[in-house]
């Protein structure tokens, strides 16, 4: 969880709609500009660089627009349908999350919509020829934001699965495997047999050994897939799954 985004966050935004809602907008905004505003900048800066939006346009000019969209998403934030007693961290982050990372997303697909107009127009001065289909492609940016949360939720994941393995050769692999995810830039070679000797080089066990106690994990790892691609990569489906049974 982001350390800029805490449950005094959420406690300052709760504040800002109360005071909205009283009419009291030279207080409201105060609590905004004073408590919510650092947080939003913040946010908004991760997101341009982690997902290298600012190949979209200047980095300020895109942060001080999201910020607007994020201002005016501020009354329709429900804490009530947000809120995990499990969990003593930010109730808002994963809303505002995703309001600005659809908000980049959306501008990605404006300006690939543009630059594919544009280039038709080269082609095409006469007009008559100019396709305008909203759904002509698929943003590289929607992919990678797509392709970077599976990833993010995946290795989370992998590291609730610590307390569900029982043996220690299965949590050996398990450690190793986690260890050269996180650890790609020193791989050489991705492929099957490489893979497995990297596996015996970090467990000390032998292959047939490390098939066996990839087992339970790749059980593990079924389970979380079909949850994550079930429920639209919701954060707490899988918490949920495991509440109900």
């Amino acid at each position: 969880m982001a350390a800029y985004f805490t449950k005094n966050t959420d406690a300052s935004i709760e504040n800002y709609q109360a005071l909205k809602i009283a009419g009291d907008d030279a207080a409201s905004h105060e609590v905004f500009d004073k408590e919510i505003r650092p947080a939003f900048e913040k946010l908004i800066e991760n997101i341009i660089y982690v997902y290298r939006f600012y190949t979209l346009g200047d980095p300020p000019t895109l942060q001080r627009e999201c910020l607007t969209d994020l201002y005016n998403a501020l009354p329709k934030f429900d804490a009530s349908k947000s809120a995990n007693p499990n969990k003593p961290t930010s109730t808002s982050f994963s809303y505002f999350n995703m309001v600005a990372k659809n908000w980049f997303i959306a501008r990605s697909r404006e300006n690939s919509r543009r630059n594919k107009n544009e280039s038709d127009l080269y082609y095409d001065l006469d007009h008559e020829n100019v396709k305008t289909d909203p759904n002509f492609m698929v943003s590289p940016h929607e992919v990678m934001v797509e392709e970077k949360e599976r990833w993010i939720k995946f290795y989370e994941a992998m590291e609730g699965w610590r307390g569900k393995l029982k043996k220690k050769n299965e949590k050996q692999v398990l450690e190793a495997i986690i260890f050269i995810m996180k650890n790609s830039e020193m791989v050489s070679i991705y492929n099957k047999k490489a893979v497995y000797l990297y596996l015996r080089e970090l467990t000390g066990l032998n292959t047939k050994q490390i098939v066996v106690n990839l087992k339970r994990i790749r059980s593990l790892y079924d389970e979380w897939h079909e949850v994550y691609y079930s429920t639209g990569a919701n954060e707490d489906a899988g918490e949920d799954r495991e509440d109900a049974g």
